[in-house]
């Protein structure tokens, strides 16, 4: 396909060529002499009211595509009667005034208009006094002996050499449109491949939006899952956080219990040394007793502590794990077992301290009255 793009741009220039040479035959530049020669002029100017209208003629020498001619006489009451006539030839128009001073009446005829042939000027106009238009007029000049070089002299020759290059251009024209029909031929064969291309190639990419499609779906799926489990880890973070808070809620309750037996078991003391020595005794059993009870409550506590501060790393691990959804369940379960132990141990304790109140109770109703 490049290849016959390069043959195309190869043949272009050759046309282009030979185009403009066609055109340069009717594009050549005015020379300074095209018009030069006699010429005649003839003005036509119509009706205007009372005064008919009229027509004059008169022959002038075109010179460097200008002519310039004056003429003066006298009218019937012998005013002066003066008669000037320019114009100029530019580009293939023509512009002429006559000015006309008739005892002291002024006015102008101007015309402008195209060369219609080599020898011939089509002018319009009228007659103007001042800048007001008092008729229309018309003006044709012709020809009448064309200076040597002058277009109407040469354009025997001209005619001719136009010819011969106009077919030689036509020659060149009909040998580029056989290879351009070539060329086009290629350029046909290789659209046609460009368009199965094209299509293949659209087929493709429509198989590719289809998978991308389907991937985009999948994926906000996935998203909407992520966004499920955030919550639902965001639910049992909560849950977990409540549950410590209840259990230092429970741990404070106990420790303030194990201080109101402290307190029971120092007046306890305080009674049991008046008591007997069998009551001495039972207090000295006791108070080994309620030492037992005591490292009992200090363990449970500390491992309650201990449970507690291993929640709380849990917890944290557990937060910090948010962005994988997938094993939320199994840590949430694993937290709820931790959870579920240490609830068995504060009922371990409770039951210890319960124990140690009803030991203590049962101590003091042994004890003999004062």
């Amino acid at each position: 396909m490049r290849q016959t793009r390069a043959m195309s741009a190869r043949h272009v220039l050759p046309l282009n060529l030979a185009l403009a040479g066609a055109l340069f035959l009717f594009a050549t530049p005015a020379r300074a002499v095209d018009y030069d020669g006699n010429w005649q002029f003839t003005m036509s100017c119509a009706a205007n009211g009372a005064q008919s209208a009229f027509t004059d003629r008169f022959t002038a020498p075109i010179a460097q595509n200008a002519v310039s001619r004056t003429r003066t006489g006298r009218t019937a009451q012998g005013a002066e009667d003066i008669s000037r006539f320019t114009g100029r030839v530019e580009a293939g128009q023509m512009t002429a005034v006559l000015e006309r001073n008739r005892g002291g009446e002024r006015w102008s005829v101007r015309f402008a208009g195209p060369a219609t042939s080599d020898t011939r000027f089509e002018l319009t106009g009228g007659i103007f006094q001042g800048d007001r238009l008092l008729r229309s007029c018309q003006m044709l000049a012709e020809a009448q002996a064309p200076a040597p070089g002058s277009l109407a002299a040469t354009a025997p020759a001209r005619a001719r050499e136009t010819r011969e290059r106009l077919a030689a251009a036509v020659a060149a024209l009909a040998a580029l449109e056989a290879r351009s029909e070539a060329e086009m031929t290629a350029l046909r064969t290789d659209l046609d491949l460009a368009r199965f291309e094209g299509a293949a190639m659209r087929a493709e990419l429509d198989q590719r939006v289809a998978a991308a499609t389907a991937l985009e779906g999948r994926l906000r799926t996935a998203e909407a899952a992520t966004a499920q489990a955030q919550a639902a880890m965001a639910q049992a973070v909560a849950a977990a956080t409540a549950e410590i808070g209840q259990r230092d809620q429970r741990i404070a309750a106990v420790t303030a219990e194990r201080a109101a037996l402290q307190t029971r078991l120092t007046a306890a003391e305080a009674a049991a040394t008046q008591a007997q020595a069998t009551a001495t005794t039972e207090r000295n059993a006791l108070q080994a007793r309620l030492t037992a009870a005591e490292a009992a409550a200090t363990q449970a506590q500390a491992a309650a502590t201990a449970e507690r501060n291993a929640l709380q790393a849990r917890l944290t691990a557990a937060e910090a794990a948010v962005t994988q959804a997938q094993a939320a369940g199994t840590e949430r379960n694993a937290l709820q077992a931790r959870l579920t132990a240490a609830e068995a141990s504060v009922a371990q304790l409770r039951t210890a301290l319960e124990t140690a109140q009803r030991e203590l109770t049962e101590a003091r109703a042994a004890q003999p009255p004062r």
